[in-house]
């Protein structure tokens, strides 16, 4: 039977090592994702405070022809064409954060089942070696105390 334990032990310790390994791997996507979605909201941010300034511009130009003003609205345009990109943008890099969240979660909960399998696993080795041992003390006792009877 212990031997069982001590094989069941070695192959519960293997796989808390790799699901050691996946919530690393998981912890890194979820990073990397977060770092993705910082760039894209700061490049968002940036492509606003750009809007924002060239809109200003054109409210205190003092001498503006049409064509200027036409010029500058298009470019306008396709400034906040490109910020609905970033959005979108954004919006999956959060679903994908999201995702990593998730799976880091379950890497995590998974890995704790393997340990507390693995602690269970343990101390009924431990509880095993107990009873073989007083088994042993009390199979040493009646043979001791058998000799002394037929001794006397």
């Amino acid at each position: 039977m212990n031997d069982g334990l001590k094989a069941s032990l070695k192959r519960l310790e293997r796989l808390i090592q790799i699901r050691q390994t996946y919530v690393s791997v998981a912890e890194t996507a979820v990073k990397q994702a977060e770092k993705e979605l910082r760039r894209l909201e700061v490049a968002e941010h940036e492509l606003a405070g750009h809007i924002r300034h060239t809109q200003e511009g054109i409210a205190y130009l003092k001498s503006a022809t049409g064509q200027d003003v036409q010029t500058d609205d298009a470019y306008i345009k396709e400034l906040e064409k490109q910020r609905g990109l970033l959005q979108l943008s954004i919006e999956k890099a959060t679903g994908n954060l999201e995702q990593r969240r998730q799976e880091w979660t379950e890497a995590m909960r998974e890995e704790k089942i393997a340990s507390k399998l693995q602690e269970r696993r343990l101390h009924q080795l431990e509880r095993a070696d107990d009873v073989a041992q007083q088994k042993a003390q009390d199979d040493a006792f009646i043979a001791r105390y058998v000799r002394t009877r037929l001794e006397k």
